[in-house]
């Protein structure tokens, strides 16, 4: 928790104008904030702060990689990350909820931990499907083992079987039997 002690702003003692800050994002820093989604990070977030006696104004810029488990395979893969977001944070004695945009602070407070939203930029900065760019970049191996059957396999079970029910005249039958009941049900409804 000492590490997240560094993403403290203390706003109340600075200037108005502006004010840059310059944190790095590493594995310490995964641990710290308790993140179970990431194997790694390396980035550099750069903020620049602008405080008015209203508000503050916050923009993040985060540039570097995310190494995550790729959806498909499991192995590890590695993501560009670059994110751009502003934060506003206003004060108010009453408890006002974040709602994604505006942050509310009580006008006594003196700090501010900006280590939880960092991490939300750089998780929304990650597509929600994580895998390689193509199936012949995953481990073949663990592909291999989520085929549960072979391509062969696969395409005799998809394609339609003259004897089943869904094939040949068993087929037609049951499109003829569902028309029938379609029919009877509209009968129904018109009465």
């Amino acid at each position: 928790m000492e590490l997240l002690s560094e993403f403290c702003i203390p706003f109340k003692g600075l200037k108005a104008g502006e004010h840059r800050f310059e944190f790095k994002l590493d594995k310490a820093f995964l641990e710290a904030i308790g993140d179970e989604e990431l194997i790694d990070v390396e980035a550099d977030v750069e903020v620049l702060m602008t405080k008015s006696a209203q508000m503050l104004t916050f923009q993040f810029a985060i540039d570097g990689t995310a190494y995550v488990e790729c959806d498909r395979c499991l192995d590890e893969l590695e993501y560009p990350v670059e994110a751009d977001d502003t934060l506003y944070v206003k004060f108010s004695e009453e408890e006002i909820e974040f709602d994604g945009e505006v942050m509310w602070l009580n006008p006594a407070d003196e700090e501010l931990d900006l280590s939880g939203y960092i991490y939300e930029t750089l998780l929304l900065s990650l597509p929600y499907q994580r895998v390689h760019e193509s199936l012949e970049d995953c481990n073949q191996e663990m592909i291999a083992r989520f085929r549960i059957v072979s391509e062969e396999e696969f395409e005799e079970i998809a394609a339609p079987k003259e004897n089943s029910l869904a094939g040949g005249e068993n087929g037609d039958a049951l499109a003829a039997l569902k028309r029938q009941m379609e029919e009877s049900e509209k009968g129904k409804k018109n009465e």
